[in-house]
C-alpha cells in the first residue's frame, strides 16, 4: 500500500481523509451526519478514480480506499476514536451514494 506512485490529486485526497479522521472526534458523528460526510467525502474520492469503503467494527470506523478501475486497495486505516451508533445505523447502498439524477 504505497502511495507515492499515485497522482498528486489521488495523495492529496488520502492525505485529506487522513487527516480530518486524526483531527476530528469521530464521536460527535450521529448516524445522519455521519452518512452525509460519508457520502460527500465519497463523492470527493470518486472525481480522482478512487472509492470510500468503510465499515464499523466494536464502534470504531474503519476506512478502506481503493482504485475504481480495478478495486485494488491503495490504503487501509481505523479511525483513533469511536463513534456512538453501531454499523446497522448507517446502512449506505450504493443507490444511496450515488443517487440517479
Amino acid at each position: 500500500m504505497t502511495l507515492h506512485s499515485r497522482s498528486k490529486e489521488q495523495r492529496e485526497a488520502v492525505r485529506q481523509l487522513v487527516y480530518l479522521v486524526l483531527t476530528r472526534d469521530m464521536s460527535t458523528f450521529t448516524p445522519d451526519r455521519f452518512r452525509h460526510w460519508i457520502k460527500e467525502t465519497d463523492s470527493k474520492f470518486r472525481k480522482v478514480g478512487l472509492m470510500l469503503k468503510f465499515h464499523i467494527r466494536d464502534r470504531f470506523v474503519y476506512f478502506v480506499i481503493k482504485e475504481i478501475r480495478n478495486g485494488r486497495v491503495i490504503f487501509q486505516f481505523d479511525s483513533s476514536t469511536r463513534v456512538p451508533f453501531d454499523e446497522r445505523d448507517v446502512v449506505l447502498s450504493y443507490e444511496e451514494l450515488n443517487p440517479v439524477k
